[in-house]
């Protein structure tokens, strides 16, 4: 054969090269693909959590930070980009879409009540082994004019130093369950308190006492469930399990405030929504608000104080939350009006 008529041979040492691609570039994009499908290992792991409702170990954990595994999604799918990997990023781009859907809600307040309406407040403190500020949180509590308050990890000195700094001025009503260490619970209330009991059997005392509101009865519960642990779930689930029963088992619409310990992603919790409770921050759009932990880092990570409303017939106006010295958790604020 005429050389002159040959095809020229490919270059040896390797596969050949897309035209005008240098060979840094080819290894640029591999690591930013490989990249990319770590990441999406990674972020994929809370996302099936979230999914499946499996939250044993800690997965718990991992879902309660749902709301910062949206912009976690955001890596895998820019290095997916970067290297023009389309099926990866394609897998990002719907794990993230998924993840942005289960936190929309937060951001999209229901129509009826209006701030013009707001008519009750509702507020949850942490008394953080009874060593909250007392002075604060009646601060609080005034210039709120906070209407219904759940104070968690209540002691007996903090129930006895609430009430001398003018507690019971603002909210003359309670049902106080105090005990050492983390256990205890009170509730004051402004409006006339009726019948009261708490739910038997929960880690912590969980008050609850029913009001009238605008002649209506209305169960207020102030459970504080444990915490999940690293490894062992059993006394959270099971308090939460508790929770529920209690609510759907109350004959009067009811309002739930305080410290849950879970999230509005954790299967317990949307268990409790099942039963016709609104949270107050999917209620009003607040968006997201974490509340844990305070003064414990340069921000708290996890929205797990929580106000719910079961059949009340209010509609969530305005929620916030407020740093409280002393308490390891930021206090919940809560303003109602009618739907």
């Amino acid at each position: 054969m005429d050389d002159a008529r040959r095809e020229p041979a490919a270059p040896t040492g390797g596969p050949a090269l897309a035209p005008g691609r240098r060979p840094e570039q080819t290894r640029v994009r591999r690591v930013a693909r490989a990249l990319a499908v770590l990441a999406l290992v990674a972020v994929s792991i809370p996302v099936l959590a979230r999914l499946t409702g499996v939250e044993a170990g800690p997965l718990a954990i991992l879902v309660a930070l749902m709301p910062w595994v949206v912009l976690a999604c955001l890596i895998p799918l820019a290095l997916a980009l970067a290297a023009r990997a389309w099926a990866v990023a394609g897998a990002a781009a719907a794990v993230l879409a998924l993840c942005v859907a289960w936190q929309a809600p937060l951001f999209s307040a229901g129509a009826g009540a209006t701030a013009e309406d707001a008519a009750l407040t509702v507020a949850s403190v942490s008394a953080t082994f009874g060593r909250v500020d007392a002075d604060a949180v009646v601060a609080l509590v005034r210039e709120g004019e906070v209407d219904l308050l759940a104070v968690q990890e209540l002691t007996p000195d903090a129930a006895d130093a609430l009430v001398a700094a003018g507690l019971e001025d603002a909210l003359p009503h309670s049902v106080l369950l105090p005990e050492e260490g983390f256990t205890g619970t009170g509730l004051w209330s402004a409006l006339p308190l009726g019948d009261s009991g708490e739910v038997e059997g929960m880690t912590s005392r969980a008050p609850w006492a029913v009001a009238e509101l605008d002649g209506r009865a209305v169960t207020v519960l102030a459970p504080h469930p444990a915490a999940p642990g690293p490894t062992d779930h059993a006394r959270w689930a099971a308090d939460l399990e508790l929770l529920r029963d209690a609510v759907a088992g109350m004959d009067d619409a009811v309002l739930v405030v305080g410290d849950l310990n879970a999230t509005r992603d954790h299967r317990a919790f949307r268990a409790i929504e099942s039963l016709g409770c609104v949270d107050a921050a999917d209620g009003a759009g607040a968006g997201f608000l974490p509340t844990f932990p305070e003064g414990r880092g340069l921000f708290p990570v996890a929205a797990i104080d929580h106000v719910l409303e079961c059949g009340t017939g209010l509609g969530a106006v305005g929620v916030e939350t407020a740093s409280i010295e002393g308490a390891d958790h930021r206090a919940l604020v809560v303003r109602y009006g009618a739907a």
